[in-house]
């Protein structure tokens, strides 16, 4: 088991750290998981956040997870896990009474055993590792501590790749910003020479007719600029850090 559980550490490292789409890659993530763990049971990876909740399941469950959250009433293991942030265990779907008519639906999936880790990023659930099999009671110590230690590994991958875009973002704004303000500054400069004043007064003018004419500041910079030189600014050059 311990090797089988090292390559598939090694496997979620390089796909989740070099996705450019975490949407995109669930599916993806459940096969692996589903290899690497003991008796190699079917798999889901479920994440929450503001825009909702995406899934992806193994090769062999995702067509009846897609089915399930067509019919399901809004509550489930994986939920639970999530919002309990605790494992949730179902050694024999035949015998639980949770959760609605969820159970009878699994049955008619064939699935009797289910077994759910939380996905903690910074200590918040925000996903939920599922695990399924098609004989009651599948989910042993052994199953169990394996699928522990996959959860908190993709915990730590997932809060990696959220720093990641985080900072991805922050450049982006940050690049806008400097460009907005390089524009601002040259707009502010014609006007400086036109007018024969001095950079607060330039600007004065720069945000009186930005309010007249319910335009962007850097927007209207821009139309100065170009109006003066005869083509757009051009945006400043940017040295990548090696």
């Amino acid at each position: 088991m311990a090797e089988e559980l090292a390559q598939g550490m090694s496997e979620l490292t390089s796909l989740l750290l070099t996705s450019d789409d975490i949407n995109e890659s669930l599916c993806a993530i459940a096969d692996v998981v589903a290899r690497m763990l003991p008796n190699q049971p079917m798999a889901e990876v479920r994440l929450t956040g503001k825009h909702g909740t995406i899934f992806g399941g193994s090769s062999e469950a995702h067509a009846m997870l897609v089915e399930e959250a067509r019919r399901s009433e809004g509550y489930d293991p994986g939920l639970e896990a999530i919002s309990t942030a605790h494992h949730v265990s179902v050694p024999d779907v035949a015998t639980e009474q949770r959760w609605g008519g969820h159970s009878a639906r699994m049955l008619a999936y064939g699935i009797e055993s289910i077994y759910v880790e939380p996905l903690s990023v910074d200590g918040e659930a925000i996903g939920a590792l599922s695990l399924y099999a098609v004989q009651p009671h599948s989910f042993t110590a052994r199953v169990r501590r394996a699928a522990a230690l996959t959860a908190e590994h993709l915990g730590v991958l997932l809060a990696v790749k959220a720093d990641t875009v985080r900072l991805a973002e922050l450049t982006v704004q940050l690049r806008a910003t400097l460009a907005s303000r390089s524009t601002i500054d040259q707009a502010l400069g014609i006007l400086m020479a036109e007018r024969r004043c001095d950079r607060d007064a330039a600007f004065k003018v720069l945000r009186g007719r930005s309010q007249r004419h319910n335009v962007r500041v850097a927007d209207l910079a821009a139309q100065i600029i170009e109006t003066v030189s005869g083509r757009k600014p051009r945006a400043p050059h940017f040295v990548e850090p090696a």
